[in-house]
């Protein structure tokens, strides 16, 4: 639990997107589910409720990269150079060596990312509102309209201070350089001791993305909306229940949230 909750948090932290746990588990735009803190547990997707959308494609692809501070190093090493200090890599290997100083400490990379969306999230909204008028909608439930796709990703979380992993590239090929989310390395476990979680230069992952729900105001008409209102902490219990319920779409508020994490 605490693994889940210091990664999922501490990518929220970074790219103001939720993070997808476990870090594996594919996601699609218009996946219905419930958030658990910042984790997000599938149920469906809105076209069991019939509800269609157009894509906003993302081609503009960005690398994306966290480390915990001060708790990750990495080492590169080429065929034939020194092997570092503690890696279980021969002089002979290329490849590639990560040590942990803390627990829960991460190593996230994404290469070429893209963060395809539902297009039109007003119209989107409107017939979730509809949905949700009806008593055929749960207000508790989200629904991914951002979708971050990575052509390679490696995520790595320790669970002590002393996890290490070594990685050894494939004999054949012949580079001056090497990046941890690099497919065509096909990169082997040479050792490894004390982590969590172990994904490397794996492709196709969906490892952030964000989310819109119904959520209850006061004032105004329902309508679809890019951010909560914080304000809404400071309405009582009492004073919500004399008041008409009104709601509107939108993404959910998680600053108040915001902890300051051991890692």
């Amino acid at each position: 639990m605490k693994t889940r909750k210091i990664y999922t948090g501490k990518m929220y932290q970074q790219f103001r997107y939720l993070a997808t746990w476990l870090p594996g588990t594919p996601m699609e735009l218009g996946d219905i589910g419930i958030l658990r803190g910042k984790e997000f547990i599938k149920i469906g997707n809105i076209s069991d409720h019939g509800i269609s959308f157009d894509i906003e494609h993302d081609n503009t692809p960005t690398d994306l990269d966290h480390t915990s501070k001060n708790a990750v190093s990495i080492s590169a090493k080429l065929s034939g150079s020194p092997t570092p200090p503690g890696s279980f890599l021969a002089q002979a290997d290329a490849g590639i060596s990560v040590k942990f100083s803390k627990e829960n400490a991460i190593l996230f990379k994404a290469k070429n990312t893209t963060t395809p969306a539902i297009k039109d999230q007003i119209k989107l909204g409107k017939e979730i509102l509809k949905l949700n008028e009806t008593g055929l909608w749960n207000h508790n439930w989200c629904v991914i309209t951002e979708l971050v796709h990575a052509e390679s990703c490696s995520i790595i979380i320790s669970s002590s201070k002393e996890g290490q992993i070594d990685l050894k590239a494939s004999a054949d090929i012949q580079i001056n350089s090497l990046s941890i989310t690099d497919t065509d390395l096909q990169f082997a476990n040479a050792f490894s001791k004390d982590l969590s979680t172990t994904i490397i230069a794996q492709s196709g992952l969906t490892p952030l993305f964000k989310v819109s729900k119904v959520r209850r105001r006061l004032l105004g008409s329902p309508v679809f909306k890019a951010r909560g209102i914080d304000s809404m902490k400071l309405i009582t219990q009492d004073y919500m229940s004399k008041q008409k319920d009104e709601f509107y779409f939108g993404q959910p508020d998680f600053d108040h949230e915001l902890e300051d994490l051991e890692i």
